[in-house]
């Protein structure tokens, strides 16, 4: 069984932010000259396994960084359940419209108005995804692909979600191997 978990590109945010600093509120933030050449490094990596179908976060980033590496040789599932937890600015997603004006080759139409989190908002005017709604959400994720039996699937999300997911936190188009069946 097959599934290759792969982090987003550098994105804009990543490259911005400092753990010292605030939030640089970049929202649903691109990814970097830097990750461009990350997901192109990737490319090649993901080549040895046997990937039939990618499922993707519907965030700019990981939608950029999953189109450099497979192009279009490959059918792409947007999913909102591999997202980010809100956390941060880059957390917050894009509207379907818009998402299907920048790339219109990809069918955002299954997604509501608003598929990231929404709830009680902090002072940045953000509202944080609480850990035990993002892990149901990812265990929800992980029963599913354990019992719909999915494999040759690359997913291109998160390093909170695959941290979540495997309990490694992951570097940008690091790619991992995940066996649900594994997953508690």
């Amino acid at each position: 069984m097959t599934i290759c978990l792969i982090r987003h590109a550098q994105s804009a945010f990543n490259a911005a932010h400092d753990l010292l600093k605030p939030d640089p509120m970049i929202f649903d933030a691109p990814i970097t000259k830097l990750g461009e050449f990350q997901a192109q490094q990737a490319r090649s990596k993901v080549e040895k396994f046997d990937i039939k179908t990618v499922i993707v976060s519907p965030f700019t980033r990981t939608l950029q960084t999953a189109q450099l590496i497979f192009g279009d040789r490959l059918p792409f599932h947007i999913s909102a359940d591999v997202r980010e937890q809100l956390c941060n600015s880059c957390d917050v997603g894009s509207a379907p419209s818009k998402l299907s004006k920048i790339f219109p080759h990809f069918d955002f139409d299954h997604l509501d108005e608003c598929w990231w989190y929404v709830g009680e908002k902090d002072q940045r005017g953000i509202s944080v995804e609480p850990e035990e709604v993002f892990m149901e959400r990812v265990n929800n994720f992980a029963s599913h692909l354990k019992h719909e039996n999915i494999h040759s699937t690359a997913i291109v999300s998160h390093g909170n979600f695959i941290r979540a997911l495997t309990g490694i936190k992951p570097k940008n188009c690091e790619i991992i191997e995940f066996d649900p069946s594994n997953h508690f």
